[in-house]
């Protein structure tokens, strides 16, 4: 049985208010699922290579060097993406410290999320804007929403993409063109997904066809001129890529990208399920509620439709008949002009979602855990225009047959399920920033007689990891000088390295050097290096606590010395700007 029709939004409120209110829903969801946790959110990764920096230098330094960094195209020849983390960041710290970063990260999100809707709206309805919004904010195949270095510096090209679509769609070229090219000096992912703003546009017609070939030729100039411009600048991922792999490599990520992008909207919810506590669970429930009182409420897409005639559209669908129309470019005569609308919409979200992998080149496009799951973040678009148009087609044809519930609930159920999932990413940040300050203050005293040259190994065996955003991997040994302040002429400050799986087997030289590289430790190679054993201080965690080796330790058929226990000397230094952030004193020596 099917639930009474609510009454149309003319009964209640003008068009602006309802717009209002949907966007305050759509921005108090995304905030309870991506960062009602962020107040316990720390740094993770590159934030520790970047923001550290930003935060510490004045406003005058800072600008002059951002300009500098521009000006030079630095950052892989795309100098705005980390520029645009250097201010934000910067300008967050003061407004609230780390969480005041997140707050900017918020509202770069949260006006992608209000572009999105008004993109939606004005090529479809209201019920189209607000599912594939919902499916947008709930898109989990990308895990590093949060994440610092990508709110700050991938998120505004998205910002980028979709002001330069409303400008296209509103006659204004020349700008969206603009838009567009400015996208290539920030994060050039979403770039290509321009390509198919035409297709947005509500007739389809053979003269949209000579329009798309004209926007496809300057899309195309302009991006030869950015590769041309990286490759005379040096830029090491164009340098690295051979003739064959520039071509291979899209076509491969555009094979595997969109199917596990759309697959994790069916993923993420088995995952959920997988980590249900009760904080999952209620937010899981109270997401259902709110989402399938807000897709109930909002009026279908083709109510006018009488049982009659969606009868004799699905004729329309048989092979042969299809197979004729299709024969003559045209839809079949029965299809309604509703249904030919998000054909041709679903149509272009599946364009949108292929043309996000093309230039992803140096992350596998079947990532679905951790940072390198940002090989997605540009599909979010063509996700969530393709669930748009299958959304809205179910409840509309369900609304037909005043059957609306059979459509709206298990809709409602699978995105709730989203909701729940985002708790679960949420956890994984909070506990990453508190294994890192466990691990910064239980080091402490191990290390005290740290001094210039030396190296300190962790061997990885009881270190705990976090899914989605690491923990004391690859960054650990940009550090520790910020946690101390060393002199500057020591050309080798003490480093800490987390060793790989099977490090034993790679570590040794032939004249009994301990090598840290990418066979054996997780590290920056620009940071890679050659130690004698007498200077390093290897750190054991099978215990599930760090301890320090004070015996020899067995490689091969020999025994090492290691560098012996001295008197501390570490703690005279100047506290760096990241010592009380990471080390909880007090601890003993």
């Amino acid at each position: 049985m099917s639930l009474p029709q609510p009454a149309t939004r003319k009964d209640f409120l003008p068009a602006w208010a309802e717009t209002a209110g949907v966007f305050l829903f759509l921005a108090v969801t995304f905030w309870i699922i991506r960062y009602w946790h962020s107040g316990a959110f720390g740094w993770y990764e590159d934030d520790l290579t970047i923001i550290p920096r930003a935060v510490t230098l004045p406003a005058p330094d800072l600008f002059a060097y951002v300009w500098s960094y521009i000006y030079h195209l630095y950052g892989h020849a795309r100098p705005l993406s980390d520029s645009m983390i250097y201010v934000f960041s910067h300008f967050g710290w003061k407004l609230g410290g780390i969480a005041g970063a997140y707050w900017i990260g918020y509202g770069i999100q949260v006006l992608n999320i209000l572009l999105f809707y008004l993109l939606l709206k004005r090529v479809h309805s209201r019920l189209f804007a607000l599912t594939g919004s919902l499916a947008y904010i709930l898109f989990s195949a990308d895990t590093t929403q949060v994440f610092l270095t990508h709110s700050l510096g991938l998120h505004p090209s998205i910002t980028l993409l979709l002001l330069a679509n409303h400008a296209y769609l509103s006659g204004r070229k020349i700008l969206a063109y603009l838009l567009a090219f400015i996208i290539l000096f920030s994060y050039e992912t979403p770039f290509l997904l321009f390509l198919a703003v035409p297709l947005l546009q509500k007739d389809w017609d053979w003269k949209k066809i000579k329009e798309w070939v004209f926007h496809g030729l300057i899309l195309g100039a302009l991006l030869v001129g950015i590769i041309l411009l990286r490759s005379a600048v040096g830029e090491g991922r164009v340098e690295g890529l051979t003739p064959a792999q520039m071509i291979t490599t899209p076509i491969l990520h555009m094979l595997q990208g969109p199917p596990v992008s759309l697959g994790t909207y069916f993923y993420r919810p088995i995952q959920a399920l997988g980590s249900l506590n009760l904080e999952v669970i209620l937010a899981s429930l109270l997401a259902f509620l709110a989402i399938f009182w807000a897709l109930w409420r909002t009026r279908p897409g083709f109510v006018n439709l009488s049982t009659q005639t969606v009868r004799d559209a699905w004729q329309g669908f048989r092979p042969a008949r299809l197979a004729a129309a299709l024969r003559r470019g045209e839809y079949p005569q029965e299809i309604p002009p509703e249904w030919k609308a998000l054909i041709r919409l679903a149509a272009a979200g599946l364009v949108l979602l292929v043309l996000a992998y093309p230039l992803t080149f140096t992350v596998r496009a079947y990532a679905i855990s951790g940072r390198d799951t940002r090989v997605h973040a540009a599909a979010v678009v063509g996700a969530a225009v393709l669930w748009a148009s299958l959304g809205t087609f179910a409840i509309s044809f369900a609304a037909i047959y005043r059957k609306k519930a059979l459509a709206v609930l298990p809709l409602a159920a699978l995105f709730a399920l989203l909701a729940g999932y985002g708790f679960v990413i949420q956890r994984d940040y909070t506990q990453g920033w508190q294994l890192q300050k466990q691990f910064w203050t239980e080091i402490q005293p191990l290390i005290q007689d740290a001094g210039a040259d030396t190296v300190i190994l962790v061997e990885p065996t009881g270190l705990r990891d976090t899914r989605q955003m690491g923990a004391n991997t690859w960054n650990l040994p940009r550090i520790l000088n910020q946690i101390y302040t060393f002199p500057p002429d020591w050309k080798n400050p003490p480093r800490v390295y987390r060793l790989a799986p099977n490090w034993q087997n790679q570590i040794l030289t032939e004249d009994g050097q301990f090598q840290i590289n990418a066979a054996t430790s997780i590290a920056p190679p620009s940071l890679y290096v050659t130690a004698d054993p007498e200077n390093v201080i290897f750190i054991e965690t099978k215990t599930g606590r760090l301890e320090r080796r004070k015996t020899p330790l067995p490689l091969g058929d020999r025994e090492y010395e290691l560098k012996t226990v001295s008197s501390p000397t570490l703690q005279a230094y100047p506290p760096g700007f990241l010592y009380p952030l990471l080390v909880q004193e007090p601890y003993t020596y």
